[in-house]
């Protein structure tokens, strides 16, 4: 009979229980890069959401402060501001007070820069960026609407027709007025339209915008979080659906009534 003879050790193949640890050591080393991945891709779409909402803000109250001190603006220095913005027909700052939780609306008019004729010179636009001509009197009606295509709110705008949309993901407006009732040229007191006395002593508009974020950020459900755009007559709106917000407000003179 031959002698048997044993292999030599670096000839051996690993035994069962090594392979089982080290598949077990490359499961979890696999989990944990999986893991570290999925947090940074959320991080990265959190960062990326919070930017736009950053951008939206800076971008509305932009256009808000542009548009706000070019009311009452005209184009004739000599004509009298209550004849060419005649507060009960053509008021140079107006809007409509939406009831309980729907938004309100900011209109602001201002007349335009030109040779008269149908020339506009281009430095006088109206919220979705027409030129207007001298005499020509923009209309400017700024809503929160729905976007048929995202099911999302926004900030419109309507410079006399179809309201296009300027702004993504507003959730809300309130306007509130200051009113001029000492003849300083700065307001006594905000209120909204109805309760202001006379529209011609608007001196600013306080403008609270309720921004979220495109898509929801959290993991987890928490509890409803409640905003309140306005001490005035406040309105509480409760939100659980994952996305962040921000209350922003903003308080603007009408730079054509205010030194």
């Amino acid at each position: 009979m031959r002698p048997s003879r044993k292999c030599p050790a670096k000839s051996r193949g690993v035994t069962m229980i090594e392979l089982l640890v080290a598949v077990t050591i490359g499961l979890l080393i696999t989990l944990v890069v999986a893991q570290l991945f999925l947090n940074s891709r959320q991080t990265f779409a959190t960062t990326d959401d919070v930017s736009r909402m950053q951008e939206n803000i800076r971008f509305t109250q932009q256009l808000l402060i542009r548009m706000v001190h070019l009311a009452s603006y005209k184009s004739q220095p000599n004509s009298l501001t209550l004849t060419v913005f005649n507060p009960a027909t053509n008021p140079a700052i107006a809007g409509t007070n939406g009831a309980g939780t729907a938004p309100d609306t900011l209109t602001i008019r201002y007349q335009g820069s030109g040779d008269g004729l149908g020339a506009a010179d281009g430095t006088v636009v109206d919220c979705l960026g027409v030129a207007l001509d001298s005499g020509v009197t923009a209309v400017n009606i700024f809503s929160i609407q729905q976007n048929p295509t995202t099911l999302r709110n926004g900030l419109f705008c309507s410079n006399g027709g179809n309201a296009q949309e300027l702004v993504p993901d507003v959730e809300n407006m309130r306007v509130l007025f200051g009113e001029d009732t000492d003849g300083d040229l700065s307001a006594n007191y905000y209120v909204p339209l109805p309760s202001v006395v006379n529209p011609s002593n608007i001196v600013s508009v306080r403008i609270a915008l309720l921004f979220q974020t495109p898509t929801a950020v959290s993991k987890t459900v928490a509890d409803a979080q409640t905003y309140t755009l306005d001490p005035i007559t406040p309105v509480t709106l409760p939100y659980a659906d994952r996305r962040m917000r921000r209350l922003v407000t903003s308080t603007i003179n009408v730079r054509n009534r205010t030194p």
